[in-house]
């Protein structure tokens, strides 16, 4: 894992002073993304600035089910949850794109657990309980969320700049936390696997403390189409950029066109 994190930090690094691209402007770039059905994205609560995140830790009450926390650290790989189709739905290809108003499930990419909820009661809030749940990906319905879009109405492309509520299609409650519904070795113990880390539950209101933005992830991209074109060799190229080798005479005829 500490190889990891350098290797992630040595790239941004490299970026910045080989590329002279800023932070700010990587950010800008992923904003700009349209998210497809297969990316595996890390996902931002707005108020605290934590991650949605899991681990193999599970709860001391409620389901004991595995626990899904707040992390601050944003290069944790235990925050990384790959979008899907709902459950029992047909499957998904890399090239559907989500829609604000769509049914998704987020699949934690270590454990191969589903963003899950239920009516147990969460340890602080006294909320909905909200898990990590099923086996290799499958579960059941009550991990099916409604991508509800902050400021696009039901039926705009999901780009990365937008922020989102995730309303559990089950009970109708939303995904949320807040910083006072923290583990700390008061209400968690001493040597507690998730000190510092925050309560993640689900609330019946829409407000500051469920809403989400997609922080950075993989995105799949559907193939950049050119315009049909000859390259410098005189090869004609079509829209993939696949390029045909031609002759000499036909070269020339090429040349003069472009003259």
């Amino acid at each position: 894992m500490i190889k990891w994190f350098c290797i992630l930090i040595f790239i941004e690094n490299l970026i910045a002073q080989d590329f002279h691209v800023t932070l700010e402007e990587i950010e800008e770039e992923i904003n700009k993304k349209k998210i497809y059905f297969g990316s595996t994205v890390r996902i931002e609560h707005q108020s605290s600035e934590y991650f949605l995140h899991s681990h193999l830790v599970s709860y001391g009450s409620g389901s004991g089910q595995q626990s899904v926390t707040g992390m601050q650290a944003d290069h944790d790989y235990n925050s990384l949850w790959t979008i899907k189709e709902c459950h029992n739905q047909p499957l998904k290809k890399y090239d559907d794109q989500i829609k604000c108003g769509d049914c998704i499930r987020l699949e934690h990419m270590l454990t191969n657990r589903n963003l899950h909820s239920h009516p147990h009661q969460a340890p602080f809030s006294g909320n909905q309980e909200v898990s990590a749940y099923g086996d290799n990906g499958n579960g059941d319905a009550s991990d099916d969320w409604i991508l509800e879009c902050a400021d696009n109405k039901i039926g705009d492309h999901f780009q990365a700049s937008m922020w989102f509520y995730l309303k559990h299609k089950v009970t109708s409650k939303y995904l949320r936390s807040n910083k006072k519904d923290n583990f700390n070795q008061r209400n968690c113990g001493y040597h507690c696997p998730i000190e510092g880390q925050l309560e993640i539950s689900a609330q019946s209101t829409k407000n500051a403390d469920a809403k989400w933005k997609i922080y950075s992830g993989l995105f799949y991209q559907q193939p950049q189409l050119i315009e049909d074109d000859y390259d410098q060799d005189g090869r004609h190229c079509n829209t993939y950029g696949q390029c045909d080798d031609i002759d000499d005479d036909e070269f020339e005829t090429v040349i003069q066109k472009d003259l």
